[in-house]
């Protein structure tokens, strides 16, 4: 099987001789390539680098300072909570003084109180004592002084007050 066209070897080579046309034109087209490749690196990836950085940097010093802050903010969280349970315990403690002081007074009040009533007690006492005496005396008066006018009516005779004095002190002694 002969054909008269060209044999596959030739027919490769021609077609690889057509993907790479020449050495100059290859070695040109490589060294823009390279040279592209460089250019790029230079203004492209070192500034997208830098920025990518700057960038990291960034969150990185933000995640820093939320961390910070976060910290702080429990500290300060802790320190406030101290302060509750002490203002708690101090207010009972407040409390508690308070009804020890309002039961102090109470006592020194009831105190006074008894003492100031059985101070009205007595003095009632003896100003019925007083007022029962002088009720005796007026009444023994009175008594004496129907007495001796009764006598007067009896005996129809005049008694002079000198008489009717001494017979009055001895019936209110007599007694």
């Amino acid at each position: 099987m002969l054909s008269s066209g060209p044999s596959i070897t030739e027919a490769f080579t021609e077609k690889f001789e057509k993907l790479f046309p020449s050495w100059p034109m290859f070695v040109a087209t490589l060294v823009s390539l390279v040279l592209v490749l460089i250019i790029l690196w230079y203004f492209l990836y070192k500034p997208v680098k830098k920025a990518i950085k700057q960038r990291q940097d960034y969150i990185q010093s933000n995640i820093d300072q939320a961390e910070q802050a976060n910290v702080s903010s429990q500290e300060l969280l802790a320190k406030a909570n101290m302060k509750l349970l002490n203002a708690h315990d101090e207010a009972r403690n407040v409390v508690k003084d308070a009804k020890h002081e309002g039961e102090k007074v109470l006592v020194t009040y009831l105190e006074k109180a008894k003492r100031e009533s059985k101070r009205i007690i007595n003095e009632a006492k003896a100003d019925v004592k007083l007022q029962k005496q002088e009720l005796l005396e007026e009444n023994q008066k009175h008594i004496a002084a129907a007495a001796a006018m009764l006598s007067r009516k009896i005996l129809k005779e005049e008694v002079n007050s000198d008489i009717e004095n001494k017979i009055i002190d001895e019936f209110l002694k007599g007694e």
